[in-house]
């Protein structure tokens, strides 16, 4: 048995022995459920429920068989189908978190107007039009009409309703909160969407080229409801052989089309590509659908957000939905993990993201000690509502804290400037200084070692080894000596490259990483055939088009082979380099195909651009170029 299996033994053993004293009344930290339910222990219902413009959305209603009390609600509301269909068929879970399943909640699933069995026209992340327009529907008049529907036609209900979602039903969820209705009384948005200019399929003026092979499920219009999938993910095109699931070589499938011109024969009928295309600027349509315009509202409903640190898809909507709602709603709830996007919902034994365990049971425990609880006391009234305001996880200790607020004042903000010699150093370099590389369109730097086809970007590169581009020209490393103390980082990394081009445009990213000491001792935990002596943890990564480095309304080309200053986006971390470790800063120009590759000679829109646009540039970093950590003491 190898020390990971051991390992995992010895968890089982002690989440039983737990489990043991939990019934026997030893254990304080975890209310069990009143019930004991099971999915068998439900029945469903299938409705359609009609909106104020007399289009009806599908919903699937689980409720229990046990008769003799109300119940709550807990709704989702979705674009990704409340499969399985049919009105003898139950999921084989109703909830991630068993223990409300075995408590006993009414659990209702809706489609979304315009998906899947639901009537109407689908338009991603939709803007409230009902906010300008007496007469007009979006997300906010459904929920109000489908929370009002269930008030007057549940049996059995105690008129009390929560609701919750990941990722785009995580948005839904602020929306619901955002209705104001009276019934609704605790929402737990994970991972919300906000902003499809900052996250998920653009990038700070970047566009998110990974996305390419999932959106045809996002933009493709069907015309009446079905139970089937209407989309066509073109599995001819990625797959060398369709039935086995073999991709094409996944960095070259990208490079060789490089242009997002090149694309037609994948999204021809996209109607989001073609909105996405049309709007390469943060223009006036982009600002309709701004939802952090939306919830800076006093909200009746308690709000808990709750996402994590390594969200490779929405941590700008994690963390700035929270801020926003914050202002007017004080005692919103904030809890951030060390998950990935959706990992919360997981109840693995250890969490590992790639080659990187951040510990045992997290997400069990805040299911049981903070999910379980806030919908209890909110939705029931038992026991005691999670009793913290902020609730965040240390990526580099590996441990919780909590906080009476976020973002946190830091003790100090450190500056470190990139030195010419590649030292990443408190000590500024009078004597100007630079570092020269050739970003190449024609080979330019992967964000994965492996070159295996990925539909979307996997999760484990936000913290994967960058030991793999060693030796890369294009990319610039500056190191610290090795720390003699713990420097903890909690807030906003703020980056100021100092940069020139011999071209017009450019991509800057700057990754910040953790280097593990050369003799670091194993650990019970490492994954076995796994180097971590010297391993290069990425921690996070920023990004900018260069053309928006002044604003993102419009576009302007640098000025040749001048000194300009380019503030590279860094969201916030919460990451402790531990004594012995080293911190690492890479500056490179591409990331592919994570994203897409800059033309670097000026085009109006690089949406337009063709391959005979794509030039070799040469970029160079000065060494007055910092980098600020606001740290903790």
């Amino acid at each position: 048995m190898n020390t990971i299996n051991k390992f995992k033994t010895i968890i089982w053993l002690g989440a039983v022995i737990f489990l043991i004293n939990a019934c026997s009344g030893t254990s304080e930290s975890v209310e069990f459920p009143h019930n004991n339910f099971t999915e068998e222990d439900y029945t469903k219902q299938e409705v359609y429920i009609e909106m104020r413009d007399s289009v009806k959305l599908f919903t699937a209603i689980y409720t229990p068989k046990d008769t003799t009390q109300d119940y709550p609600v807990l709704i989702k509301r979705t674009p990704y189908s409340c499969y399985p269909y049919g009105a003898d068929s139950i999921p084989e879970h109703l909830s991630h978190n068993p223990d409300l399943v075995a408590s006993g909640y009414i659990f209702v699933f809706q489609d979304v107007r315009g998906r899947w069995n639901s009537e109407g026209v689908f338009e991603n992340v939709k803007p409230p039009y009902s906010l300008w327009d007496d007469n007009a529907t979006d997300e906010i008049t459904d929920s109000y009409d489908t929370f009002d529907w269930l008030v007057n036609n549940l049996d059995h209900f105690n008129g009390n309703i929560g609701q919750y979602g990941n990722s785009y039903p995580g948005w839904t969820t602020l929306i619901g909160a955002r209705t104001n209705h009276p019934n609704l009384k605790a929402v737990m948005a994970m991972a919300p969407v906000t902003n499809f200019y900052f996250e998920d399929f653009s990038r700070y003026g970047l566009c998110a080229m990974n996305y390419i092979p999932v959106l045809n499920a996002f933009g493709t219009y069907k015309d009446k409801p079905t139970t089937e999938s209407w989309y066509d993910m073109k599995d001819s095109i990625f797959y060398t052989d369709v039935e086995n699931k073999v991709g094409r070589p996944y960095y070259e499938f990208f490079r060789d089309r490089l242009a997002l011109t090149n694309f037609d024969d994948i999204l021809a009928d996209n109607v989001f590509w073609e909105r996405i295309k049309s709007h390469p600027n943060y223009d006036e349509y982009q600002e309709k659908r701004n939802w952090l315009n939306y919830i800076n509202e006093e909200m009746k409903a308690q709000i808990m957000i709750v996402g994590g640190w390594n969200d490779e898809q929405n941590l700008y909507g994690i963390l700035n939905s929270y801020k926003i709602i914050k202002e007017k709603n004080p005692e919103t709830q904030f809890v951030i993990g060390p998950w990935s996007h959706g990992h919360n919902k997981r109840r693995d034994s250890l969490y590992y993201l790639g080659n990187v365990c951040y510990g045992e049971g997290i997400s069990e425990e805040f299911q049981k000690t903070v999910e379980y609880n806030y919908f209890e006391y909110h939705l029931k009234g038992i026991g005691s509502p999670p009793d913290f305001n902020v609730k965040a996880f240390d990526t580099g200790e590996k441990e919780w804290n909590e906080f009476e607020k976020f973002p946190v004042e830091p003790d100090e903000r450190k500056t470190l400037y990139l030195g010419v010699s590649g030292q990443l150093t408190a000590d500024k370099e009078h004597q100007e200084g630079w570092r020269t590389y050739i970003s190449d369109p024609k080979n330019p730097v992967p964000y994965l070692e492996k070159n295996d086809f990925q539909r979307m970007a996997p999760k484990s590169y936000f913290t994967a080894d960058q030991r793999f581009l060693q030796g890369r020209k294009d990319v610039l490393s500056y190191t610290t000596e090795i720390l003699d103390k713990d420097l903890t980082v909690f807030g906003e990394i703020e980056a100021y490259i100092n940069f020139a081009t011999n071209l017009d445009d450019a991509d800057i990213y700057v990754k910040v990483i953790d280097v593990y000491p050369d003799n670091r001792t194993t650990e019970e935990t490492d994954v076995e055939g796994i180097n971590y002596q010297g391993y290069q943890q990425l921690v996070r990564a920023g990004y900018i088009r260069g053309r928006y480095r002044e604003s993102f309304v419009k576009g302007i080309p640098f000025k040749r082979n001048e000194k300009t200053e380019v503030k590279v986006p860094l969201l916030e971390v919460f990451h402790t380099f531990k004594k012995g470790h080293r911190i690492m800063v890479q500056i490179q120009s591409s990331m592919f195909p994570l994203f897409d590759m800059n033309p670097q000679q000026w085009v109006d829109d690089i949406y337009k651009a063709t391959k005979s646009d794509f030039k070799s540039a040469e970029h160079r970093i000065y060494n007055d170029s910092r980098i600020v950590f606001p740290s903790q003491k």
